[in-house]
C-alpha cells in the first residue's frame, strides 16, 4: 500500500474529526439516539396533549389549523421558550433539562399540553483514541 505524505494524513484526520462531529450532532446526551416527536398545533388544541420524552429529544410543532397560535413553555417548566405567533409552518425545540413542561398557546386559554422530560440513560461506550501518527 502506498504511504500517505504528511499533508494527506492531516487532511484524513481533519475529515475524520468532521465526520465524527456530524454523527455526534444526531445523538442525545448520554449517547442515546435522539427522537423527534411531532405535535400538531390545531385550532385550539395540541395533539398529542401529553408526552413523555427523554432529555435530548426534539418536539416539532406543525401548524395545521387556520388560526394564529404560539407555543410557550410557562409556569415551572425547567426551561422557558417561546415560538413566534403564526398560522402555519413549523417550530422545533430540543428539550435537555428533565422535568415537567407546561406548554400553552397564550392566545387561547385552555389550549395546553404537558411534556415530561426524563433524564437520558447514562452512556457506557467510550470513543476510541485517534490513530497514532
Amino acid at each position: 500500500m502506498k504511504a500517505l505524505h504528511r499533508g494527506a494524513w492531516r487532511r484524513a484526520l481533519v475529515a475524520g474529526a468532521l465526520a465524527a462531529a456530524l454523527v455526534v450532532a444526531h445523538v442525545a446526551p448520554g449517547g442515546a439516539q435522539a427522537t423527534v416527536y411531532k405535535v400538531k398545533v390545531g385550532d385550539n388544541y395540541f395533539k398529542p396533549d401529553e408526552l413523555t420524552i427523554v432529555g435530548g429529544d426534539t418536539l416539532q410543532f406543525k401548524w395545521i389549523g387556520s388560526a394564529i397560535h404560539d407555543v410557550v413553555a410557562k409556569g415551572k417548566s425547567p426551561k422557558k421558550f417561546k415560538s413566534k405567533r403564526q398560522a402555519d409552518g413549523k417550530y422545533k425545540r430540543t428539550l435537555l433539562d428533565p422535568g415537567v413542561y407546561k406548554i400553552v398557546c397564550t392566545l387561547h386559554p385552555g389550549m395546553d399540553m404537558k411534556v415530561t422530560v426524563t433524564a437520558p440513560p447514562p452512556t457506557t461506550s467510550t470513543t476510541p483514541p485517534p490513530p497514532a501518527l
